[in-house]
């Protein structure tokens, strides 16, 4: 049995699990925030807070998940690393509806997507005739849409998003 101080330190430590270091970013924050929120889309699939899409994963404390390099490859290649649970899938119901979108979870005996328009899906799998994952991501590569420096920034602002323990 552990005592309150020993459970608070057990606590303390898993917080720190999966955090990556703090890194000076080459860029400007202050533009990669606005660039985030404006020419770059991110809002539109990512989420800040209460503001912004549920396609993507929420950028609230990114930068303490990923180091700045992960992030620039994820800006300008996309879909070089699809974690499995943000893979694209197609599955088609006995009723012959086909619904494509981000697969959310998926267990033995269901599955759950968010498809473009943001809305939900839940189906149990017997009830479903086909089921296609792919290995495509629906973000889009940066690396037309944004300047070298803009791609910089970008990295910036989100690798210093982080909430310290």
């Amino acid at each position: 049995l552990l005592s309150p101080k020993e459970v608070w330190q057990v606590a303390a430590f898993v917080r720190t699990l999966g955090r990556v270091p703090k890194e000076k970013g080459q860029g400007n924050a202050a533009n990669g925030k606005a660039l985030v929120r404006g020419k770059g889309g991110c809002l539109q699939c990512h989420s800040f807070g209460t503001e912004g899409g549920q396609l993507g994963p929420p950028l609230g404390e990114i930068g303490a998940r990923r180091s700045a390099k992960h992030l620039r490859a994820k800006l300008l290649s996309p879909e070089s690393n699809v974690p499995e649970h943000f893979r694209m899938v197609e599955v088609t119901t006995r009723g012959g509806r086909r619904i494509s979108g981000v697969r959310l979870n998926e267990d033995t005996w269901t599955l759950q997507i968010r498809d473009g328009s943001h809305r939900f899906h839940s189906f149990e799998k017997k009830d479903l005739t086909a089921l296609k994952v792919e290995r495509r991501t629906i973000m889009p590569s940066y690396r037309e849409r944004l300047t070298a420096r803009e791609v910089d920034d970008v990295v910036a602002y989100l690798s210093g998003l982080r909430s310290e323990p």
